[in-house]
Parts: structure tokens; sequence; C-alpha cells
């Protein structure tokens, strides 16, 4: 433990104002986790070299390359400086500390995403958005500075003092903030009590509903195995087939529902709704806005899809691409490229049944793709049949 001369000489270093502001944040009681790219270091060092950071701090990470950001938010870029990316690394942090620290209450994360001065061209303003995920909301900052009116010591500066000033308010002080005068904010606040209508308003990009039926808008992204489908009706053989993908994968299946398709009308809030009542039980389902695989697999690292052959069959067909035959090559590159694959399932189609081996496969995308066996699974029965069922 530091000596209280050595503690003396730190806050004479850092200044006072951020050293009894840091001291504040430390004995509010929270647990905080940061994730910083671009700028914001300051805020981290000024954290974790305070005597006692311990009893508050869960982690600071600086994911600083863009394949270092992919990686800890997991999914691919681009990132951008912008609210978007500081909700998702606030969130991710968040999750982190929920997990590390065993608790939900008190628990703080913080992101940030900044573009400062360099000594390399850039387009668009020097900027940094900063993002805390608190319980029950999301805090949205965002910092412009005038071009060349600073360099990118004093960005760095002005940065992690408002960082840490809007780190202080959550924490229960007062948001107070001297900014220079080459630089000037805006803020926003988001209510978390309905993630699903976030969604519908294009606020979040997805949520997750636990078997529980529970709603979060911080999804988890890494190496998941994902059944999208429509579920209209949720029937056994989707339970099946998610089973035998995931005994096959070794992953934990998880039913997606996008509330954008490519060939139907975007379904309304209720049948969603009504949708998700339906898939509560076994397995989380995760929703999203994403109506192509491209994507779904987009928003994560490394998804496996189970699939049936139908589905198989429209993933290789040139008209669900633009550029057509390109665009198609382009995407089937960029899914191999990003460690995706495609559990296949037979299907029984105009009286044949039809396997992964029927199919034409190009060349470079043969990897993407494996067989579920028919002795690990086959039910000849879809949500279209149960329709004409009850409609009869």
């Amino acid at each position: 433990m530091p000596s209280t001369s050595s503690a003396a000489e730190f806050a004479l270093c850092v200044g006072e104002d951020i050293w009894d502001r840091v001291e504040a944040v430390l004995q509010s009681g929270v647990q905080l986790a940061v994730a910083t790219t671009g700028g914001g270091v300051e805020l981290a060092s000024w954290l974790v070299n305070h005597p006692g950071a311990s009893r508050a701090i869960v982690e600071v990470q600086v994911p600083y390359s863009e394949a270092a950001l992919a990686s800890y938010l997991g999914c691919a870029g681009p990132h951008r400086v912008e609210e978007k990316t500081a909700r998702e690394l606030a969130g991710r942090a968040y999750a982190r500390a929920v997990e590390f620290s065993g608790r939900e209450e008190g628990v703080i994360g913080v992101g940030c995403t900044a573009a400062l001065a360099t000594n390399r061209a850039r387009r668009g303003e020097d900027r940094a958005c900063i993002g805390l995920r608190l319980g029950d909301e999301y805090r949205f900052y965002t910092l412009q500075f005038a071009k060349g009116a600073a360099d990118r010591i004093a960005q760095e500066e002005a940065l992690s003092r408002f960082a840490l000033a809007a780190v202080a308010e959550a924490c229960g002080g007062v948001f107070a903030v001297d900014l220079p005068p080459y630089a000037e904010f805006s803020r926003r606040s988001l209510a978390l009590d309905d993630p699903l209508s976030l969604l519908f308003d294009g606020e979040l990009d997805l949520v997750e509903m636990d078997a529980n039926g529970a709603v979060a808008a911080e999804v988890a992204r890494d190496h998941r195995l994902l059944f999208s489908g429509s579920f209209n009706p949720l029937h056994e053989g989707h339970r099946q087939l998610a089973r035998a993908a995931s005994r096959l994968s070794g992953r934990a299946p998880c039913w997606e529902l996008s509330v954008v398709n490519v060939d139907k009308p975007p379904l309304p809030r209720a049948e969603v709704g009504r949708r998700l009542q339906a898939l509560r039980g076994e397995f989380a389902a995760v929703v999203t806005r994403a109506p192509t695989f491209l994507e779904k697999a987009r928003l994560f690292t490394g998804c496996h899809f189970a699939v049936g052959y139908d589905t198989a069959a429209r993933l290789l067909q040139e008209k669900y691409y633009e550029g057509g035959e390109r665009g198609m090559a382009a995407a089937l590159d960029e899914l191999a490229a990003g460690g995706h694959r495609f559990w296949v399932a037979g299907r029984l189609q105009e009286g044949t049944y039809q396997t992964l081996e029927d199919l034409d496969l190009p060349r470079a995308a043969s990897a993407l793709f494996a067989s579920i066996p028919e002795s690990e699974f086959r039910m000849d029965i879809s949500s279209t049949q149960l329709r004409a069922g009850k409609d009869k």
C-alpha cells in the first residue's frame, strides 16, 4: 500500500481535482470496467494508479487496433468513432464487470472511442464518443474538437477529464467539467426498460432473450450457434435440428429471429412478441434487424448456423446478392474468412429427400458447409405444412 507521502506526490502530479474525483469514484461502492480505444487512456491511468483502485476497478481494456477491437466486441468492424461503438464498448465492459464481480447492482461499464489529432491525413473532425452502461440506462456523450486548435496531448487531457466527470456523476457525484474553448459536447440517455422497442426504433442492432423470457440489450457474440428462422410456428423439427447441430458443433444452440426479412414484409412488434413467447423455454433467442446471413454473421465472431437444405440452396442463389455472381462470391469469401460455418440438414423437397451432397457448392465455399447426417436428424415436417393444416 502506498505511503501517505507517495499518495500525496501522486495527487500533486495529476492535480488535486482529479485526485479527489477519482477518490470519490472509488469510495462510491461501484464496480467499474473500462474499455477505450483511440483516446481516453489518461482516464484509465488515473483510475488504476490511484491507491485502493482494486476495490472498484474490475478491469481496463485498451483494444487499439481494429483486429483487437473486433475481438473484444465479438463482431467484425469497421468500428467507427460514433455513438454505436461507444455503446458496444460500454455494453461489453458492463457484461464483463457483472461476470467478474458476481453482482448486477452498482455496476458501470465505460466505453470510449476517439479520433484525436494525428500526424496523418484523416477525414472528419477530431472527436470522441463516450458511453456509460448503468443498470437501467445508457448515457452517451459526444465531444467535438475544433480541428487544428490543439494537439493530441491537450485533446487527450480534455477527453479524459470529461470522461472522469461523466463517471463521477454516474457514481453519485456532480457532473462538473471545464472544457477548453476549442471543445463542445452533447449528451443524451437511453432507458433500457424495453430493449425490444429499442431494436424496433433502430437504437439497438440486436437483443437477446434468455430461456426464461428476460430480454437484454447486451448479446454474447463469440462463437454462437444460431438457428435462424421465422418460427411460424415453432415445431419439434426445429428443436431436433438445433440439438443435432449442437451435438456436431459442440456449441449451445440459440434461436435467431430477424424483424426484417428478404422475401417477406417486416414483422410488427406484436407479432415478434408472440413468436418470442413461443420460443421461451429450452434455448435463448436473439432478435436482429439482419435479413441476410452475411448481415447476421457481421454481428458475431466465428458464428455457426443451423440450416435446412432449402435455406442452404438459397444461400447459393445469385438473386439474393447485390452484384449477382460476383456479389455472392464476395459474400461467401467474407463468411469463410470470418470463420463462420453452416450445418446443413436434409429436407424433403417435392417428394425427394435432399442433402448438402445434392448442392452444387463453389469449390472456394466448400469449407463453409458441413452436413448433418440423416442418422443425426431427419424430420419431414415444416412450418408451411403446419400452417396449411391449421387453415383447413
